[in-house]
């Protein structure tokens, strides 16, 4: 019996760009872009990049005129992947799982964080759906 590989989780960052369907191909048309974190389990780097590509692939549609950019109809395109890497902490609370570096001053780096208000505002507004399908599931 063959032995199965060891899986690792990695982290990718997903781009989706929606498009006026009329210039689908055109690189000066506006887009608004989508940039998604998504993790995957994977044997190698290979292998979680081709599943970050088909899940980006799997995300891109068009949506027979429901889907609109500036009351426009639009496509949604899949981009590319912006950034992969290894997640290298056991999935739990307080896993690190990608990281950014900056050069600042501290004052822009006071910045940077939001209030607590503010970041539990948008959580709640973003965990709605949830809660919403989940009831719906019932």
């Amino acid at each position: 019996m063959a032995k199965e590989r060891a899986k690792f989780w990695f982290w990718a960052w997903t781009v989706l760009g929606t498009v006026p369907k009329d210039r689908k191909n055109d690189p000066a048309a506006p887009c608004e872009v989508w940039q998604n974190l998504i993790i995957l389990h994977a044997a190698s780097p290979d292998e979680a990049l081709g599943k970050a590509e088909k899940i980006g692939r799997s995300s891109a549609r068009d949506t027979r005129g429901s889907l609109r950019l500036d009351g426009e109809p639009a496509v949604c395109k899949f981009v590319g992947i912006a950034s992969l890497g290894l997640i290298h902490d056991p999935l739990e609370d307080g896993a690190e799982i990608t990281w950014n570096l900056k050069r600042c001053k501290q004052s822009a780096a006071l910045k940077l964080p939001k209030t607590r208000a503010t970041l539990l505002a948008r959580a709640k507004k973003e965990f709605g759906h949830v809660v919403r399908n989940t009831t719906r599931a019932i």
